[in-house]
């Protein structure tokens, strides 16, 4: 998805309305929406967060002890 041209494309569609609630339906929708964590990550950021996702998916984890015991070797808890 090019983000600039959606941008672009969804300023013109409002520009060239004349459907008040429509306006008055983005403006409330843009008031009110709540910025979700992920989507302030860059991409590779969240290539990372899904990979891992995918992998906890697959069982593919490591036990909270296993990793408490591991870090102790040198000092961290």
């Amino acid at each position: 998805m090019n983000i600039q041209a959606e941008k672009l494309d969804l300023l013109q569609t409002i520009m060239n309305t004349n459907d008040e609630g429509l306006i008055m339906d983005v403006k409330a929708f843009l008031l009110n929406r709540k910025t979700d964590w992920f989507d302030e990550l860059n991409e590779v950021q969240q290539k990372d967060v899904l990979e891992g996702l995918a992998q906890a998916d697959r069982g593919e984890t490591v036990a909270h002890a296993d990793v408490v015991k591991l870090f102790g070797k040198w000092g961290l808890k």
